[in-house]
């Protein structure tokens, strides 16, 4: 047995766990997706395709009913998961891009500097917990907390291993001119970028683009499986695979993936592209979509198997989840779809269809499989939750709050010991709106103007009742007051305090 020493930042007190044996600690495998909307599963009501491996991983687990993102969009849905503090609070609330300079790889200018808002170095983020506390740890995906060269990057924020993207916008591109890399096990000392060489022989618009075969989804995902070769028992990991699909572009390797959906989908969409946002054009955007979910679901099968053949399964806790509800960029067609199942909203609303995800966590011999539940939750509530299930005691001695509840007492079957939530809270500044849930109540607000609804009988969020329920919008508003920290970087409109 031993003492582990948290990683603290400089000034601060280290963060000391409590004795465990390094064979009893679970290996935690986060698997989170980008723009899946509730109903994109078939294991969550999806018709035009079926989600087989998804669906066993519900059926040997739990399927989580009211689970939330922590924001809308991407980079401050990221943010709550890895601070454990919601979008009132963490510095992080928004998509603020970072480009600067030229570079050109081939024929192709790009932009020398990329990336997102960085995180705040006074927060403690989960690799750099995990790291401290032993764990092997590795992210291949997006990374979206800080833009190349950064306080905040991979390198800097404990992570052993990335491959992906570190900004999001060259997320845009499927094929795109390169990623970016940090290994320690390689000597690497700072994130690099790995030139996709057959890739940049080619143009990043138009009809030369479909010549482009390095195809970015494959390739995160051959790396993570690499990583997850290497892994062993007795010796925990944490991984992060923060997966791009299914976001747009819709484009992947005409393989038999897509032509199983080629003419099925019918009547098909076409989509002309957006160059200044890195959407090429496709004929085929209902065929692309189901493909590229089918293309997903089909690499969390690998990494099952590769679980259960390394003998890894019963001691990982496997989640799979989104980042936040469903697009309607690059030809996405979420009505076609019905992405957001029953629920109304998509991406950057702050109404259920874009922030109710899919949740489903395995947990072999704790979580019970094909078990369910309707526990309200949302991405700040990990940090506990993964600290507790790691039996990591002294993460919380930082100096700010962590806004999140351990959720480990639901996924072992303890729901009488769940503390609860007095309120989940969201604000996205983009499109200026606020969100509440207490219970069954739910307070969406937009430009300062309120509507309330009630979730247990209007789900999709139709019939505003805010007149004849003033009480309750008085104490859902006082509750955003209590919630909300002021961003310079991303100001929105609260709603006037009523008497």
């Amino acid at each position: 047995m031993k003492s582990l020493l948290h990683y603290a930042p400089t000034g601060l007190l280290p963060l000391v766990a409590l004795p465990v044996l390094a064979q009893q600690r679970p290996n935690i495998l986060y698997i989170m997706c980008d723009d899946m909307g509730y109903g994109d599963l078939s294991c969550y009501g999806q018709q035009h395709f079926r989600t087989p491996n998804i669906d066993r991983l519900a059926q040997q687990g739990m399927r989580m009913t009211s689970a939330y993102a922590g924001s809308p969009v991407s980079a401050p849905s990221r943010a709550c998961f890895m601070t454990g503090q919601h979008s009132g609070h963490t510095h992080v609330r928004g998509n603020k891009e970072y480009w600067s300079g030229q570079v050109q790889y081939g024929q192709n200018t790009d932009y020398a500097v990329v990336g997102q808002e960085p995180y705040d170095t006074a927060q403690v983020i989960l690799p750099e917990i995990f790291k401290a506390a032993g764990y092997q740890t590795g992210m291949f995906g997006k990374w979206a907390g800080g833009y190349e060269g950064s306080h905040s990057t991979p390198d800097k924020r404990g992570v052993d291993e990335f491959y992906g993207y570190i900004c999001q916008f060259q997320a845009h591109l499927y094929f795109p001119n390169f990623l970016n890399r940090f290994s320690r096990s390689l000597g690497d000392i700072c994130v690099v970028r790995e030139v996709l060489e057959q890739n940049i022989q080619h143009a990043m618009y138009g009809e030369d683009y479909n010549h482009r075969t390095q195809y970015s989804a494959d390739l995160i995902h051959r790396r993570a499986l690499d990583w997850l070769r290497k892994q062993e028992k007795g010796k925990p990991f944490f991984g992060i695979f923060t997966y791009t699909l299914p976001h747009a572009e819709l484009r992947q390797p005409d393989d038999s993936l897509l032509q199983a959906y080629r003419g099925k989908l019918l009547p098909e969409r076409t989509y002309k592209g957006d160059n200044p946002s890195r959407y090429n054009p496709t004929p085929e955007a209902h065929a692309q979509f189901a493909a590229m979910i089918t293309r997903l679901d089909a690499q969390v099968g690998e990494i099952m198997k590769l679980l259960e053949e390394k003998g890894l399964a019963d001691n990982t806790v496997l989640i799979f989840t989104s980042d936040n509800g469903p697009h309607e960029e690059g030809g996405a067609d979420p009505e076609y779809f019905n992405h957001d199942g029953k629920f109304r909203g998509l991406k950057r609303s702050t109404h259920e269809g874009g922030i109710r995800i899919p949740f489903i966590v395995r947990w072999p011999k704790h979580v019970k499989a094909g078990s369910e539940s309707d526990l309200p939750f949302a991405f700040y509530d990990l940090m506990p939750t993964f600290c507790d299930i790691a039996g990591i005691k002294d993460w919380e001695r930082r100096p700010f709050d962590c806004d999140g509840i351990s959720i480990a007492p639901t996924l072992e079957g303890r729901p009488k010991t769940q503390r609860q939530h007095d309120h989940l809270y969201w604000e996205f500044h983009e499109t200026d709106m606020l969100g509440v849930r207490r219970g069954n109540w739910k307070l969406v607000v937009k430009h300062g103007i309120c509507a309330l609804y009630d979730l247990a009988t209007d789900p999709h969020e139709d019939h505003d009742l805010s007149a004849q329920h003033p009480d309750v919008v008085r104490l859902l508003v006082q509750k955003i007051y209590e919630d909300h920290t002021d961003s310079p970087l991303f100001p929105i409109t609260l709603p006037k305090m009523s008497r």
